[in-house]
């Protein structure tokens, strides 16, 4: 994951905006006042007040207002971006006034990745009790102080602090999703299930069986079998392919690598194993993926 702010937003009621369609995740941070956001297609208004983060993952086309059912501009169209290149979303209306903190959030997108393909539309967590609010006013403080006296190393604190505060969302929705959530993002809640993810993670190129995950994480094998299984919905094998695959579409698409090269490197011995992997989970062989791409 990699994040930049590519805008700040002073906007005076009222005021409404309409991104488009992005190759990108994107985000609001509220710095002060207050926001709704909506999803374009079959979206509900949400609140944002000062503090709130909302994060559109997958770049889906939303509109940010300060009232629901405002009319919007496109968010081009209220940029001005000035001498260093930063954008400033600007609307001069008499009405409350709200800064919002905007940027992108690159995501690794490979195509079987256990995260990205869980996230919803939408990422916005409420603070139910007060946990999040002082760490995520505190990141949107330091961000818009960076942006707004830009010194040398500016763009790089910027980048990690953006980065902290997207991992921070993430991870207060994690804890909020429901008891029963099944997935990989679900299973991060349990401390012997997250162990063994990593330990998958960590060395996929290793001929990993049950046993010894369960051995590695302090479970019997039927214990562990079963409750992997059920938190992450898919067997450690099954899991372990797919994590596979997705490493090898990285290698395919962003290194160049050679279908054989990829097969020894995420721990297959031959490139048919690989290939018969590759195939069962993209539907497609590798090396009519890596034309394609």
């Amino acid at each position: 994951m990699r994040g930049s702010v590519f805008s700040r937003a002073s906007l005076a009621a009222p005021w409404g905006f309409e991104s488009g369609h992005l190759t990108t995740g994107i985000f609001h941070a509220v710095v002060r006042g207050r926001a709704w956001a909506q999803l374009v297609e079959n979206g509900r208004p949400q609140l944002l007040e000062r503090g709130d983060v909302v994060l559109m993952p997958h770049g889906d086309n939303h509109l940010m207002s300060d009232a629901p059912d405002r009319p919007t501009k496109s968010m081009e169209s209220l940029t001005r971006v000035d001498e260093r290149g930063m954008g400033h979303l600007v609307v001069a209306g008499e009405g409350p006034r709200t800064s919002l903190i905007c940027g992108t959030v690159e995501f690794d997108r490979g195509e079987a990745h256990p995260v990205f393909s869980m996230l919803p539309q939408m990422v916005h967590v409420r603070d139910q009790d007060g946990a999040m609010a002082t760490m995520v006013e505190t990141l949107i403080g330091l961000i818009a102080g960076e942006v707004d006296r830009p010194v040398p190393g500016s763009e790089t604190i910027v980048a990690r602090l953006t980065d902290a505060l997207i991992v921070c969302l993430l991870r207060e929705y994690i804890n909020q999703l429901p008891a029963a959530a099944v997935g990989f993002l679900g299973a991060l809640r349990d401390p012997q299930v997250q162990l063994a993810l990593g330990l998958l993670h960590r060395r996929p190129d290793h001929q990993w069986t049950a046993a010894e995950l369960a051995n590695a994480v302090g479970m019997s094998r039927s214990t562990f079998f079963a409750r992997f299984k059920e938190m992450v919905g898919e067997t450690p094998a099954d899991y372990l392919i797919r994590w596979r695959v997705h490493l090898g579409t990285r290698l395919l698409r962003e290194e160049d690598a050679s279908v054989a090269s990829t097969a020894r490197a995420v721990g297959y011995s031959t490139e048919a194993a690989f290939s018969n992997a590759f195939l069962r989970v993209m539907g497609t062989r590798p090396g009519a993926y890596k034309r394609a791409v």
